[in-house]
């Protein structure tokens, strides 16, 4: 039918932190954007090869987070995006967590810079940025009308850790308010754990 958008997401778990990588998935034109591919395996190869990526899209800089990002850019020459003060961390293997955590720098570079409230399209599928800070400085969360992609903001219940660098739990609390007010009962899409949806996350999630 003229006008209707045929919207899907794809979740993929893998890497030493099982974190999630989505694909948000544009079914009329066959476009997508895949999100905080923080590894690269065979099922994700798969999946980038049946669409046009058009974004990578990551939602802050930690290393589990980013570390498939320049590979998938190599493969699809989709630039890689973030909201614009995440750059120089998720260049940081000091800040976004690799040396403290594997013992080996990983750093990524950004295409793409986004800011707050910034609009823009995968095929007919209308996606916003959200700055939310707090779990880093420069976090932001892609919201879609169907679901949110949050990253280590919300996720499955709970939220991600303020004692890192740029870290600030303040802020955090505020980040968690904006997602809450958004309309609907979107799908959380979070950066571990189960998608849920934000009447769920309202009911069970006690930082919410």
């Amino acid at each position: 039918r003229k006008g209707e958008v045929f919207m899907r997401y794809l979740c993929i778990t893998g890497g030493p932190l099982a974190e999630n990588c989505y694909f948000l998935i544009d079914e009329a034109s066959g476009e997508a954007a895949v999100i905080d591919p923080g590894f690269v395996d065979d099922r994700l190869l798969a999946e980038a090869a049946k669409y046009k990526v058009r974004h990578i899209l990551l939602t802050h800089g930690h290393f589990d987070h980013i570390e498939g990002a320049g590979r998938l850019r190599a493969l699809t020459g989709a630039p890689v995006t973030a909201f614009r003060t995440e750059a120089a961390f998720a260049a940081d293997p000091g800040k976004n967590g690799s040396l403290l955590m594997l013992k080996r720098p990983i750093t990524c570079a950004v295409d793409r810079l986004l800011d707050d409230g910034e609009q823009f399209s995968v095929g007919s599928i209308q996606v916003c940025v959200l700055h939310t800070p707090g779990h880093t400085a420069g976090g932001c969360c892609y919201v879609t009308p169907e679901a949110v992609f949050t990253g280590d903001t919300l996720m499955g219940y709970s939220v991600g850790r303020c004692d890192l660098p740029t870290g600030d739990e303040a802020a955090l609390a505020k980040s968690l308010q904006k997602i809450a007010a958004l309309p609907g009962d979107p799908a959380i899409c979070g950066g571990h754990g189960p998608v849920t949806r934000l009447s769920e996350e309202k009911r069970r999630n006690p930082y919410l």
